[in-house]
């Protein structure tokens, strides 16, 4: 569970965030749907996946920083 007892783990979402956008990036690669509409919902699925990947790498990086300011270990 990404975040059990109200605690957030940064590497969990790294993990996650990272193949997020692995898939971004693959989607890339898939041949691009020539109608209108399949055009406008293959964007947005990407969009969508680079939107939550980078937020959730970002958000781990600002309580990875957290953290170290606080002296946490873990």
């Amino acid at each position: 569970m990404l975040f059990r007892n109200g605690e957030k783990n940064p590497r969990i979402m790294i993990r996650i965030g990272s193949a997020l956008l692995l898939i971004f990036f693959v989607t890339k690669l898939l041949p691009h749907p020539a109608s209108g509409f399949g055009d406008g919902v293959f964007d947005g699925v990407r969009g969508a996946l680079l939107g939550m990947g980078g937020t959730l790498m970002l958000w781990a990086a600002y309580l990875n920083g957290k953290r170290r300011r606080l002296g946490k270990t873990r």
